[in-house]
C-alpha cells in the first residue's frame, strides 16, 4: 500500500520542480552559446539529469493528483539571444548549482519516508555530487579555480584555556580558525558570482523598477564582498585571487524578467543559507556579528524580490496546511 505524501515530501517535490524548470531554461540557453567542448558536455549532462528528475516528479504528481506547477517554460528563455555570459562564468554556475543541489537533496533525504521519493532524491544527490566533482575538476584544469588562503599545520594539539577565545585574546582578537577562513573565503566567492550575474542582467534590462532592484543587489553584493575581504586584510591573510570571470557586451536579454528576478531570489536564498552555515562555524564574536549583519541585508533584499514577484503575479504559492477554521 502506497503511503500518502507527507508535508515534507509535498514541499520538497514542489520546490525541486520549480528549481529544475528554471535551471533547465538556463541550461538550454547555455547549450546554445557554449563553445568549449568540455563545458558543453557537462552542461548537457546536467540538463539530462534535470529532465529525468523533472519527469519523475511529474509522474508522481500526476499519480497523486497534485497540480503540476506553472514554474518556467520555453517562453522564459530566448535561445536566439547573444552570448551574455562567458564560459568561465558558465562553468562556475555549474559548480555553484551542483553544490546547491547536493545540499538541498541531502537535507530533503533527512525527512523523506516514502520509498519512491527517497529513491528519487538519493539518485539526485549522487548525480549532484558527481557533477560537482566534474565542475571542480574542469575549473582546476582550466586554471580557473580560486584557492582559499593557506595556514600552517599545527605542530601540536592545543586546548582553549580562556573564554576570551570567543571574544578577545590578550586585548586583541585571536587568529581566525581554518573554518572561519573557509566561510569568509567561500562567501567572498559566491558574492563575486552573484555580482557578475547581476551586472549581466542589469545590462539587458530596460524596465526601470526591475533595473533598480538589480542595481540594489549589485550594491549589496559589492558591500558584502568588501566587508569580508576587509577581515582578511586586517588579519593580514591573503585575499582570494582576482576574479577572472566577466560578462560580454550583449544587450539582448536571454531570459524573461520573471526568470531573472526568480534567479536572483534563488541566489538570495542560497546566500541566506550560506551565511547561516557561516554563523554556526564562527566562534569569534566579531565574525559572528558580521555574518549576522550580512544575513539581515540579504533577508531584506529577498523580501523586496518576493514583493516584486507577488506584484506581477509571478509568485506561485507552495503547498500549504489547511486554513484554521
Amino acid at each position: 500500500m502506497q503511503m500518502d505524501l507527507t508535508a515534507s515530501e509535498l514541499g520538497y517535490l514542489w520546490s525541486m520542480y520549480q528549481s529544475l524548470s528554471m535551471n533547465m531554461c538556463i541550461l538550454k540557453y547555455f547549450d546554445q552559446i557554449v563553445e568549449d567542448e568540455e563545458i558543453k558536455g557537462l552542461n548537457k549532462e546536467i540538463l539530462a539529469c534535470c529532465l529525468t528528475a523533472q519527469g519523475e516528479i511529474t509522474t508522481i504528481m500526476n499519480n497523486e493528483e497534485f497540480p503540476i506547477p506553472v514554474a518556467f517554460t520555453d517562453q522564459d528563455v530566448n535561445l536566439q539571444a547573444d552570448k551574455l555570459f562567458t564560459e568561465p562564468l558558465i562553468l562556475y554556475y555549474h559548480w555553484f548549482v551542483s553544490k546547491g543541489n547536493l545540499n538541498y537533496s541531502s537535507i530533503a533525504l533527512n525527512t523523506i519516508a516514502r520509498d519512491d521519493i527517497f529513491t528519487l532524491f538519493k539518485r539526485f544527490n549522487t548525480e549532484s555530487l558527481e557533477l560537482l566533482d566534474k565542475a571542480r575538476s574542469f575549473l582546476l584544469e582550466k586554471g580557473l579555480w580560486i584557492r582559499p588562503p593557506y595556514i600552517p599545520i599545527p605542530s601540536e594539539v592545543q586546548f582553549v584555556q580562556k573564554q576570551s577565545y570567543l571574544t578577545k585574546w590578550l586585548g586583541e582578537h585571536r587568529p581566525l580558525t581554518g573554518q572561519e577562513i573557509s566561510m569568509i573565503f567561500y562567501n567572498i566567492l559566491t558574492n563575486e558570482l552573484g555580482l557578475t550575474v547581476m551586472k549581466g542582467f542589469i545590462s539587458v534590462t530596460d524596465d526601470e523598477p526591475f533595473k533598480s532592484y538589480m542595481i540594489k543587489g549589485k550594491e549589496i553584493a559589492t558591500k558584502h564582498k568588501n566587508a569580508l575581504s576587509e577581515i582578511f586584510q586586517k588579519e593580514e591573510i591573503s585575499t582570494p585571487g582576482a576574479w577572472s570571470v566577466s560578462n560580454t557586451s550583449s544587450k539582448t536579454a536571454p531570459f524573461s524578467t520573471k526568470l531573472m528576478i526568480s534567479l536572483i531570489s534563488f541566489l538570495n536564498s542560497q546566500g541566506i543559507a550560506n551565511y547561516g552555515v557561516a554563523l554556526t562555524s564562527s566562534m569569534r564574536s566579531d565574525i559572528f556579528r558580521t555574518f549576522t549583519s550580512l544575513l539581515a541585508d540579504v533577508a531584506r533584499y529577498a523580501e523586496d524580490g518576493a514583493n516584486i514577484l507577488i506584484e506581477h503575479g509571478w509568485f506561485e504559492s507552495p503547498p500549504q496546511a489547511p486554513k484554521l477554521t
